[in-house]
């Protein structure tokens, strides 16, 4: 049975509310990205044989990077498991996932998804909505696994709280093409940031998106730079928003890569005081073909302090 199959109907019909008709026509999907959505859909099979925790951690990497609202990034399957048993959602809640869009690396060892999952309760029938980023890799002759995941959103459905800061994966030596690369993407990252603060971040989002990107938007998938200036612009200039990448990976092929951060966004609040809230970040980056980084999805989700 086709995995998709088991979303429900609604799923699938607000899926639909998610994209926004690209600016250039979507690049063509070969048999590995198509292979890799179909992976991404089976989740919600895991879900339904081995329960919501086990289902949802069967294609963790043991090192993943889990980014859950309402809680510091986590490094490790055991510390993304322990978040995850400490929100004490029901176990017999469904889960689903229905990939939106996505990519493979030339050398078919690194992968993206990114799209809408769907919560159902055993007591609360009614179907809860979210935003996923997947980044996946896989070494040869094995399976692919999540090795960075974020679940998109201001809150997880059931916010807990979590002892201790963020951790991060241990410094480990690299080929120097390799560290070249992370650091071209951290400093691409960086400069965007800047871009944001001296130009608006309208400006930054459309000057740092590939032409086929994508940010989620409220609740439309907004694809390409010209939506994606529109789409920050009609948000207003109320808000600042600053950012600092963490950590950064890329694929051997050293043409695909992401990137985990923090930012904080300030605002005024109804006493013209100012307001700041605080978050982390998962984005993916395309090397286009004059050398620069451009990203290919954005998301991030809250966090409860600064430095947490």
């Amino acid at each position: 049975m086709r995995t998709c199959s088991l979303l429900p109907a609604a799923v699938l019909l607000s899926a639909c509310s998610f994209h926004h008709r690209p600016a250039v026509p979507e690049p063509a999907r070969g048999p590995a990205r198509d292979s890799l959505f179909q992976l991404d859909l089976t989740r919600a099979d895991s879900v339904a044989s081995k329960g919501a925790v086990e289902g949802l951690f069967a294609l963790f990497s043991q090192d993943v990077l889990f980014l859950r609202a309402g809680a510091p990034t986590v490094y490790g399957r055991k510390a993304a498991r322990a978040l995850v048993d400490a929100a004490a959602e029901p176990a017999s809640t469904g889960l689903s996932w229905q990939p939106l869009g996505g990519g493979v690396s030339r050398d078919l060892r690194s992968a993206y998804t990114f799209g809408i999952g769907a919560r159902v309760g055993s007591r609360n029938p009614a179907v809860r909505l979210d935003r996923y980023i997947a980044y996946w890799t896989r070494l040869r002759g094995q399976p692919w696994r999540i090795s960075a995941y974020a679940e998109v959103g201001d809150s997880p459905a059931t916010v807990v709280g979590l002892s201790g800061g963020r951790t991060l994966p241990p410094a480990h030596s690299e080929p120097k093409a390799i560290t070249d690369a992370i650091a071209k993407i951290q400093a691409t990252d960086s400069v965007f940031s800047d871009l944001a603060d001296r130009m608006g971040i309208a400006f930054a989002f459309a000057a740092n998106v590939d032409p086929y990107g994508a940010v989620f938007g409220n609740p439309e998938l907004v694809v390409g730079p010209k939506a994606v200036a529109k789409f920050y612009s009609s948000q207003g200039g109320s808000s600042s928003l600053s950012w600092h990448p963490l950590y950064a990976d890329v694929a051997g092929s050293l043409d695909l890569g992401f990137t985990i951060g923090e930012y904080s966004v300030t605002s005024r609040g109804a006493s013209g005081a100012a307001v700041q809230h605080f978050g982390k970040y998962l984005t993916v980056w395309k090397r286009q073909p004059d050398g620069t980084w451009k990203f290919v999805i954005d998301g991030g989700n809250a966090t409860p302090a600064k430095g947490n």
